[in-house]
């Protein structure tokens, strides 16, 4: 097994205090990549980056995505009627919260669309579909570490001119084989122009980077005046993370290398210039990571490629809407942390 090198990261990235440890030698849970790994939190309340420390050397963490789940690319089947009337329910969704399909949804699918307010989990995944982002005209969007580019192939069917970025060949050309452009690399060397896109977009992907401060100001000067930057990230203070501690499946170490909270994103990103950033947690991913986490706790690993048993798949639907719940208490305790900054 290749082990990967690393380096100590004793001060905070963001604020420069020294580190408290919380979880000690863990390894990978998910893709079984060498190593075990120490994450350590700063002791600031009102930065509370966590961290890992030490940290994989940038030259040495490509041996960490070996198996990473982007390299799969299957589509799996589901039942075409259930199928069917959530696509109509979704472009009725689509279209009366953001203004999609605008002349092509009837009542039949925007009452199908009303619907999903009765799921919040349902809605929070119709609302990443389009990472919160109303339609532009012929609006250029570049969505970085895309992975295997569902998001932009469904972006682009939906009207935007879409490119993506992603340091994994792997998932470079699984992206391609959808149809859209992607190039290889880190978003910083592919120096596009200034005011390049209407939009870009990060979902899980800022926690991998070693310096997420230079990458979101590069984000800052390829938009246009008034464009978009939406980051979605794990939420370190989540009701996940909290129920579960170090078997939570965001962790993910060694890839994971930070992981941010609601006040401390969205502090670094109005530091790299943008304004009007609005800042929320969501359910999005909580389904999946009770599966994933109730897993790492029974067993030490979870295999992403499995089939979850029916009454585990029940179980993580209460316990998703349960989370739902404590974020009408507390707004931050959503799966994840999403940042929509203009510039």
């Amino acid at each position: 097994m290749n082990q990967i090198r690393s380096s100590p990261r004793i001060a905070c990235y963001l604020c420069g205090q020294e580190a408290q440890p919380i979880y000690r030698e863990l390894g990978d849970r998910l893709f079984g990549s060498a190593g075990l790994w120490t994450l350590v939190r700063c002791p600031d309340v009102a930065c509370g980056l966590i961290w890992l420390d030490p940290m994989p050397l940038q030259e040495d963490i490509s041996k960490a995505y070996t198996h990473y789940y982007t390299h799969d690319d299957e589509v799996r089947n589901h039942a075409q009627l259930s199928l069917r009337f959530f696509t109509m329910a979704k472009r009725g969704y689509l279209s009366f919260t953001y203004g999609y399909f605008k002349n092509e949804v009837g009542i039949a699918g925007k009452l199908a669309g009303a619907l999903f307010y009765l799921h919040p989990g349902r809605r929070a995944v119709v609302d990443f579909n389009v990472m919160w982002l109303p339609p532009i005209p012929r609006g250029r969007l570049l969505d970085v570490g895309c992975g295997a580019g569902s998001f932009l192939g469904y972006m682009q069917q939906i009207g935007w001119e879409v490119e993506g970025v992603d340091f994994d060949p792997v998932a470079a050309r699984n992206a391609s084989l959808k149809g859209v452009q992607v190039r290889v690399g880190s978003l910083e060397s592919q120096l596009y122009p200034d005011a390049s896109f209407d939009a870009v977009t990060m979902s899980h992907f800022i926690e991998h980077v070693h310096d997420p401060r230079e990458l979101v100001a590069e984000c800052r000067r390829i938009l246009k005046p008034g464009g978009q930057l939406v980051i979605v990230t794990p939420n370190s203070e989540s009701f996940g993370h909290g129920l579960y501690g170090k078997y939570w499946m965001h962790l993910d170490p060694p890839r994971h290398l930070h992981l941010f909270n609601a006040r401390n994103l969205s502090r670094m990103v109005v530091g790299a210039g943008f304004h009007q950033a609005r800042t929320f947690t969501s359910i999005r991913d909580a389904y999946g990571m009770f599966i994933g986490s109730q897993s790492i706790k029974r067993t030490g690993g979870y295999d992403m490629s499995g089939a979850p048993a029916l009454k585990v798949r029940w179980w993580a639907r209460v316990m998703e809407f349960l989370e739902w719940v404590v974020t009408q208490v507390n707004r931050n305790a959503g799966e994840e942390v999403v940042v929509i900054a203009k510039k």
